[in-house]
C-alpha cells in the first residue's frame, strides 16, 4: 500500500512537471494568452446565455442554495479555463505538425456536455433534452454538477495527452493509413482517447437512472406562504399588497368534489406522507384541509395567504395524476423524450404512496372533460406563464404549472369560462408569486394606472409580463426608475 501510494505520487509530480513545462512552450507567445482569455470569456459567455434560454440570473439565486450556485459557477469557470487550456494547446500542436489523436474530441465533448449540464435545478437545462439525456437536472443525482466534474477530468486527461507530446515525454501518433496497417492494430491504438471518452459518455447517460436515495436537493425549501405585514407607514405598498393578495382571501369558480379521495385512493397522494410535511413545516393540516383529502368537500375553493401552501401541494398531485392530452400529448412527452419523470414536476413530487411516478402519471380519472371543455383548458393554460422559468402551463414541467393545470381543468369541468379561469390564475399566482406580482402590481399602476384588480388577467399572465424573462423585463425597469420594493420571503421553488 504504501508503494503504491509513493508511486502515486510520484506521478502526479511527474504530470505536474510536464504540465507546467507545456504551458511554460505553450505561453512564451502572445498569441496563446489572446486565444486562452478570449476562448475562456466566450465560453463563459455561452453558458450564461444557455442558462438565460430557460430562467434568469434572479430566479436561478432565488430558487437554488448558495452551495449549488457556487459549485455551479466555479466548476463552469474551471470547465471554461480548462477547454480553453486545451483549445490553445490543439492550436500549439497544430501550428508546430504535432498530432495528439482523439483528444480535439474530448475538448468538443467536455465543451458540449458541461454547456448540456448548466442550468437550474428549478427550471432545467436547455440543451439536456438534444442530448437525450433527461428533460430536467432534477433527473441527475447532483442537478448537473457531477457531469461538470467528469467534463473537468476528461479535460485534464487531454491536457496530459497534449503536454506529453508538446514536451517531447511522448511521440506523437502519425497519421495512420489503415490501407498500410491492420484495422485491429489501428483500434488498439486508439485506445487511449477512446476509453476514457466511452467510459465519459456512458457515465453521463447512466447518471438519471440512478436510484433516488443517490440524489441531492439543491433547491431552496419551500415555507408555508406567510401572511405579509408591511410598515402601515408605507400605505401605497400595503394598499398594493392587499389587491394582490386580498386577506379576505380570493374564491375559485370550482369546488373540490371528490377529487381528494379519489388522488388517495389511487396513490398519487400519500396521506400519511402529506401530513408529515405540514407537521415538519409546523403547520399541520387543518380539519377542513383532512376532510377535502379523505372524504371530500362541496365548498368552493378558496386561496388565502394561510392555505396558499396547502393549495400548492394538493393541486400539484391532483395536476399530476390526472389523465389529460395536455401530460399524455404534449409538451412533458415532446420535451421530454422518453424520460417525463426527469422534470421538477415529476421527478421532485415525492408524496405519492410509492414506486415510480411515472406509475401515476396521467393514470387517474379525477376530472372528466368534454371535447369544448378540454379544448378551453388547452387554450388557457397554453397562455398562462410563471415567473420560475419561461414555460406556459401547458408544459407544467414544475410544481407551480402542475398544478395551476389540475386547477384548470377542475374549473372548466365545473363550466367555467375562459375569463373565468384566467382571473383565477392571476390571483392564484400572486398568492404563490407575491414577489414577482408585487413588482407587476407596481409597474402597471405606475406605467399605466391601472390597479392590480382592473388588469387584464390574460395580459398580466402572458409571456410578456409573467415569464421570468418578462418579470425580469419589468424589474430592470422598476430599478431604472427606483421603485423596486421588497415584501418578506415567502414560498417559492419547486419541491415539497
Amino acid at each position: 500500500m504504501k508503494k503504491d501510494t509513493e508511486k502515486g505520487f510520484k506521478k502526479s509530480q511527474e504530470w505536474y512537471s510536464t504540465f507546467k513545462n507545456a504551458f511554460s512552450i505553450v505561453f512564451m507567445h502572445a498569441w496563446s494568452w489572446v486565444v486562452s482569455i478570449s476562448a475562456t470569456l466566450n465560453i463563459i459567455f455561452i453558458y450564461y446565455f444557455v442558462l438565460l434560454q430557460t430562467t434568469t440570473w434572479n430566479i436561478f439565486l432565488e430558487s437554488n442554495m448558495v452551495i449549488y450556485v457556487l459549485m455551479q459557477i466555479l466548476s463552469s469557470v474551471l470547465n471554461a479555463i480548462l477547454i480553453a487550456l486545451g483549445i490553445t494547446y490543439a492550436t500549439y500542436a497544430f501550428v508546430e505538425k504535432k498530432e495528439v489523436r482523439g483528444s480535439a474530441l474530448h475538448i468538443f465533448s467536455s465543451f458540449l456536455f458541461s454547456a448540456a449540464a448548466t442550468g437550474c435545478t428549478v427550471c432545467g437545462a436547455v440543451l439536456l433534452p438534444l442530448l437525450g439525456i433527461a428533460a430536467s437536472l432534477t433527473a441527475l443525482p447532483f442537478g448537473g454538477l457531477e457531469i461538470k466534474l467528469l467534463s473537468i477530468i476528461v479535460m485534464l486527461w487531454a491536457l496530459k495527452r497534449y503536454s506529453e507530446v508538446i514536451t517531447g515525454k511522448c511521440k506523437a501518433h502519425p497519421t495512420m493509413s489503415l490501407k498500410k496497417k491492420p484495422w485491429l492494430k489501428a483500434m488498439y491504438k486508439s485506445y487511449v482517447w477512446v476509453t476514457p471518452l466511452l467510459l465519459f459518455v456512458g457515465i453521463v447517460y447512466a447518471l438519471p437512472h440512478l436510484p433516488k436515495f443517490l440524489h441531492v436537493n439543491f433547491q431552496k425549501s419551500v415555507t408555508p406562504v406567510k401572511k405579509v405585514t408591511l410598515q402601515k407607514s408605507d400605505t401605497s405598498s400595503e394598499k398594493i399588497m392587499e389587491e394582490i393578495n386580498p386577506s379576505q382571501g380570493y374564491t375559485l369558480p370550482a369546488k373540490y368534489g371528490s377529487i381528494g379521495p379519489k388522488a388517495i385512493a389511487q396513490g398519487v397522494i400519500d396521506l400519511a406522507k402529506f401530513k408529515r410535511v405540514y407537521d415538519q413545516a409546523n403547520v399541520p393540516l387543518t380539519e377542513e384541509q383532512l376532510n377535502i383529502l379523505t372524504e371530500g368537500s362541496n365548498a368552493p375553493i378558496h386561496i388565502s395567504s394561510e392555505n396558499a401552501y396547502f393549495l400548492l401541494n394538493f393541486f400539484w398531485g391532483i395536476g399530476l395524476g390526472n389523465k389529460n392530452d395536455i401530460l399524455s400529448d404534449g409538451d412533458m412527452v415532446k420535451y421530454g423524450q422518453g424520460q417525463v419523470s426527469g422534470f421538477a414536476s415529476t421527478g421532485g413530487w415525492s408524496l405519492s404512496s410509492g414506486g415510480n411516478v411515472m406509475d401515476y402519471y396521467a393514470k387517474g380519472e379525477f376530472i372528466s372533460l368534454s371535447p369544448l371543455q378540454q379544448k378551453r383548458v388547452e387554450t388557457v393554460s397554453a397562455n398562462i406563464y410563471r415567473p420560475c422559468c419561461n414555460n406556459s402551463t401547458a408544459f407544467p414541467d414544475c410544481n407551480h404549472g402542475m398544478a395551476l393545470l389540475g386547477m384548470l381543468e377542475l374549473m372548466a369541468s365545473q363550466g367555467a369560462s375562459e375569463k373565468q379561469m384566467y382571473e383565477a390564475g392571476k390571483y392564484v399566482s400572486a398568492y404563490w408569486f407575491p414577489q414577482n406580482y408585487f413588482d407587476l402590481a407596481v409597474y402597471f399602476q405606475a406605467k399605466r394606472g391601472k390597479s392590480f384588480k382592473d388588469i387584464d388577467a390574460k395580459t398580466i399572465l402572458s409571456k410578456d409580463y409573467s415569464s421570468a424573462t418578462g418579470w425580469q423585463n419589468i424589474k430592470n425597469w422598476l430599478k431604472q426608475n427606483n421603485l423596486v420594493q421588497q415584501i418578506p420571503e415567502s414560498a417559492g421553488g419547486c419541491g415539497v
